[in-house]
């Protein structure tokens, strides 16, 4: 699904010079005339697709997610780390000492809607 917004990455819009052409995967090129930071630290990136462009060589290569919200879906990253700190537990160890209380980092991110169903 296309739509007149889309969402990229902010390590892929920090990334993108105003004037240049950049190619949304599985849609096309998108011709960038305008580049705003947002206060909070986000961008805004303004840009016309032009799917006669077929010459991708040479772009920059971006996922991005449709920014409508029947269409999108919140998801829990889950990173798991080392539950023990030390790599030999030994009979004296008290386990309260030696247990990571950050193994686990949620983070909150968007997917396209069809991961619903996974």
């Amino acid at each position: 699904m296309h739509s007149r917004e889309v969402y990229i990455e902010k390590g892929d819009a920090e990334l993108v010079k105003n004037g240049s052409k950049i190619t949304l995967m599985k849609w096309g090129n998108c011709h960038i005339s305008n580049i705003e930071t947002l206060p909070d630290g986000r961008f805004h990136l303004t840009g016309k697709i032009d799917e006669e462009d077929k010459d991708f060589k040479g772009t920059q290569k971006l996922t991005w997610l449709c920014a409508d919200p029947a269409t999108l879906c919140e998801v829990d990253l889950v990173e798991l780390g080392h539950l023990i700190t030390k790599p030999k537990i030994e009979e004296a160890d008290d386990i309260k000492e030696i247990v990571n209380p950050n193994s686990r980092i949620v983070t909150t991110a968007y997917a396209e809607g069809c991961v619903r169903n996974l």
